[in-house]
């Protein structure tokens, strides 16, 4: 007969379209998540090495490196705080600091926007991030010489063509 109304209001379980959701933080330069062996080499940002670095780990360099970087398959990456003088040969790089040397990629070299590249890069895949800084030449492979035009035996006036690469 009667209702008898609550004068406090019941909490509601939020709907789903009103639950806030927040991406997981991701720590950039702690790449090890997406790594199957979760194997990651770190130089921190107060470490000078003076010296050759031969790895077969992901190596992250925030500190300081004269010498070369030899990662055969492996990625490297040079953050931030990164400062490197070296001849760098890995399967992937990415320079997010500054280097002062050339570079060998295997698979792809990426310059980021806060990176500075003074130095040449040879690898098939190069990305320049809008912001990124870089001096020196890039080398992608795969592309022919030209073939030089041989002249056509004949009494005609010699006619030169010029081929177009690319």
């Amino acid at each position: 007969m009667f209702e008898r109304k609550n004068s406090k209001p019941q909490p509601q379980e939020p709907s789903p379209a009103t639950v806030p959701t927040t991406a997981p933080v991701v720590n950039k330069a702690s790449t090890a998540a997406k790594r199957p062996e979760g194997v990651l080499a770190v130089i921190g940002s107060k470490v000078k090495v003076n010296g050759d670095i031969i790895s077969s780990e992901d190596l992250l360099v925030e500190g300081e490196v004269t010498g070369t970087i030899t990662l055969s398959d492996n990625e490297l990456v040079i953050g931030t705080s990164g400062r490197v003088q070296a001849n760098i040969s890995a399967k992937t790089v990415r320079i997010e600091g500054e280097v002062k040397g050339d570079i060998d990629g295997s698979e792809r070299v990426v310059i980021c926007a806060s990176g500075n590249v003074q130095g040449n890069v040879s690898s098939p895949r190069v990305m320049l991030e809008d912001g990124g800084r870089f001096k020196g030449s890039i080398d992608m492979g795969g592309g022919k010489p030209a073939a030089t035009a041989k002249p056509a035996p004949s009494s005609a006036p010699e006619v030169h063509s010029i081929d177009k690469v690319g």
